[in-house]
């Protein structure tokens, strides 16, 4: 077994009993001496503030009456100049203890009278006049000593010690303190004592108790007779034992029911009754993507569709449970399918899912006791087909619009593409042209631009439109600012403005392959101009058989693209082989190659019967194909070459290939005389298909094919080399030259 990680829950525990063991009733008498503390130190340092402030207070209020009475009494002989009178006056303060010294100055500032040792510094200090002043061990007290009528005659000056004032404070400070500790050291031995007795004691029992149930005793309560949380908390401990031995009979029961239930099915899986609601067997998965709508007691319907009261596919699912669960489980096959197979979820708003569903029986007591629905989550996959689609659907309705174009007249079209090149390659001129862009330039730019966009719009080139659009809106912006201060920089903005004028020529690009893919004759349809056949017909009489370069040219005007002539028949070959059981696609290569006028007027009907004659007698049915190796759908190719002066054109498929020596016992020919056997594939009435179908089988197309052929020069041959499928060749009969190899 291995042990618990350093952070797991089970190693967490170990690391708190590592610890310091503090019982909570001592911790719940420190927390509390420490309040005490903190709150006898306030109220203590506060009475011994206010004790210290009232025996500095009393000791002032004395000194301030002693100086003005004596201020009065020195009046007198201040006025008349009489200093031993004022120094008998100061004489008499000898008999208090606590005077330092005093002292009695006359206007002039010069010393009257003085007993004891007065501190330094007080010059300052009697220039104030009337002035009390508390120092840490003394007071002084300032009087001005006044006539009746106002006159100022002197000064006088008292200091007095503090030196008993502070011994009483002392004494006060240290039995507030000693009083303080006793209060806060019977506390303590009072709450822990209590706490011990009312808290430690029952939760000792507690824990004595949970420990025994984890150790499988069942049959344990806790008996705390008291009506406070501890009480609550022992009533609720043996609730809950009891409550174990129940849930774990119900837990028995629910692991044998989830057993069943997962052990045959995955994904997302719930369960429900006849009522329709979900009990509480439920996978990881659909918690994943139903959430919160999984939980047990929850409908079904509300599960998939929400809380909408009225919303169509929500009631259909109620009433289906209904039937579901009345149904035989004979029948409840049938009964699925009228189930919902899938629906978009969503839990979130702008979070949708796909579901596949899937609705299987529980079977119980021989009647369908639940119902599991099964959910696949198929969001990517339906996302990315319906991507697929989307992008398949435009670029077939491009491919549609192309072709529009290309039957009405591809030169419209080609010449948009040269315009716009031109246009493009003029707005680059014009932002490469220097660092600054002048009103002019802004509004040759805007104007060339925007004729694009409208032409863009009209062929239905919504990319290139946008494009253009957005590099019209940059210069919008900047149209004004460059009138009003005659011309803008463009040091920022060229980089950006040439790299979206890039990115509309490469939809130009994209654009003109789009076109030249959608049209019959490739890439010779961007130099194609429509021309009268009738004014061909007369300057091939007029030329008559003169020669030249003129009636080369004459001659490739009357020639018409390979492409033209056959891609008409791309959409039938999958109709034709789809009526045969069979799957089947036309690739043409060389669709620009020219086709003489003779050869191209009977071209379209030889090629129909090779097509058909390849999907009757070659390409096999899927089946088959698949046993072999092959792809399901077989490939025709019809490749016209430009051997000049005159072309092959090759059909070729991968089917099984000509079988010779059933050609050969049905015409009574010796097999091994090959050539023989291939001249008997143009042989009227010969077939290598026993039945006739609406494709082959009567023996007639190829021999009617080498007939039309050889009426205008043209030859056809089958090539016998090939290993697999077969390939028709036709050339004209002045042709020497033999068949390049794999043709």
């Amino acid at each position: 077994m291995l042990d618990a990680a350093p952070d797991s829950p089970d190693a967490r525990p170990r690391r708190r009993r590592a610890g310091v063991r503090l019982g909570i009733g001592v911790k719940l008498a420190a927390m509390t001496v420490a309040v005490l503390t903190a709150v006898t130190v306030l109220v203590a340092s506060r009475v011994i503030r206010n004790t210290r402030d009232g025996l500095v207070s009393a000791k002032a209020s004395a000194a301030s009456m002693m100086a003005d009475l004596l201020a009065g009494v020195l009046t007198a002989p201040l006025d008349f100049g009489d200093r031993e009178s004022a120094q008998s006056d100061l004489e008499e303060l000898k008999s208090n203890r606590s005077l330092l010294g005093a002292a009695a100055w006359d206007a002039g500032a010069a010393p009257v009278a003085m007993v004891g040792a007065l501190p330094e510094g007080l010059s300052s200090f009697t220039s104030r006049g009337a002035e009390d002043q508390v120092l840490e061990g003394q007071i002084r007290v300032a009087r001005p000593i006044v006539r009746d009528d106002g006159r100022r005659l002197g000064t006088l000056v008292l200091v007095f010690s503090l030196d008993q004032e502070n011994a009483a404070f002392a004494t006060a400070r240290n039995n507030i303190l000693a009083a303080a500790g006793l209060l806060g050291a019977l506390t303590v031995f009072l709450l822990v004592g209590f706490a011990r007795w009312q808290i430690v004691r029952p939760l000792s029992q507690l824990v004595d108790a949970a420990r025994r149930v984890g150790q499988g005793d069942r049959a344990v309560r806790v008996d705390v007779r008291t009506g406070d949380e501890l009480g609550r908390l022992a009533d609720g401990f043996n609730a809950m034992s009891a409550a174990i031995l129940e849930r774990e009979e119900q837990l028995q029961m629910a692991t044998r029911s989830l057993r069943e239930l997962f052990d045959n099915m995955r994904e997302a899986i719930v369960a429900f009754g006849p009522d329709g609601r979900l009990g509480s067997e439920v996978s990881r998965q659909a918690r994943q993507i139903f959430g919160g709508r999984a939980a047990a007691g929850s409908h079904v319907a509300e599960l998939l569709y929400g809380g909408a009261p009225l919303c169509v596919e929500s009631q259909a699912l109620q009433r289906w449970v209904d039937v579901a669960f009345d149904a035989e489980i004979d029948g409840f096959a049938e009964v699925a399918e009228l189930a919902p197979r899938e629906v978009w979820f969503e839990r979130t708003p702008g979070e949708r899912r796909f579901l596949r569903l899937d609705f299987c029986p529980v079977i119980s007591g021989g009647k369908i006791a639940r119902i599991m629905l099964l959910a696949t989550d198929e969001t990517a996959l339906r996302r990315l087909e319906e991507s697929v689609r989307t992008k398949d659907e435009e670029h077939a309705r491009q491919i549609a619009a192309m072709r529009r174009l290309v039957a009405g007249g591809g030169q419209v079209f080609v010449r948009f593409i040269e315009i716009s090149r031109d246009r493009v390659l003029r707005c680059g001129e014009i932002l490469q042209s220097g660092d600054r862009l002048s009103p002019a330039d802004v509004d040759e730019l805007l104007q060339t631009l925007h004729t694009m966009k409208g032409e863009a719009r009209s062929f239905d080139l919504d990319r290139l439109a946008d494009e253009i659009l957005t590099l019209e809106d940059e210069l919008c912006a900047v149209q004004a600012r460059a009138r009003s201060e005659n011309g803008i920089s463009i040091d920022g903005c060229s980089a950006s403005w040439r790299s979206r004028l890039r990115r509309v020529e490469d939809e130009l690009t994209r654009a003109q392959e789009t076109f030249v893919d959608a049209s019959p004759i490739g890439r010779a349809i961007l130099d194609q101009i429509t021309v009268r056949r009738a004014d061909v017909a007369r300057l091939g009489e007029l030329l008559g058989g003169q020669g030249g370069e003129a009636s080369e040219i004459v001659r490739r005007l009357a020639a018409r693209p390979f492409g033209e002539v056959v891609a008409p028949l791309v959409e039938r070959v999958p109709r034709w082989a789809e009526n045969e059981g069979k799957r089947a696609r036309l690739e043409i290569d060389g669709r620009e190659v020219p086709v003489p006028p003779d050869l191209a007027r009977l071209l379209p009907g030889v090629i129909v019967h090779l097509l058909r004659n390849a999907i009757a007698h070659g390409i096999e049915l899927p089946d088959a194909r698949s046993r072999a190796g092959k792809g399901e759908t077989g490939v025709i190719r019809a490749v016209c070459i430009d051997d000049a002066p005159l072309p092959t054109i090759v059909v070729e498929d991968d089917g099984k290939g000509v079988d010779f020596d059933s050609l050969a016992a049905r015409a009574g020919v010796d097999p091994s005389d090959l050539r023989r056997a291939r001249e008997l594939l143009f042989a009227p009435g010969v077939s290598t298909q026993g039945d006739v179908s609406d494709l082959a089988g009567r023996g007639v197309g190829l021999a009617a094919v080498r007939a039309d052929l050889a009426s205008i020069g043209w030859s056809i041959e089958v090539d016998a080399s090939r290993r697999s499928g077969a390939a028709f060749v036709i050339r004209s009969c002045k042709q020497a030259e033999p068949l390049r190899k794999g043709e």
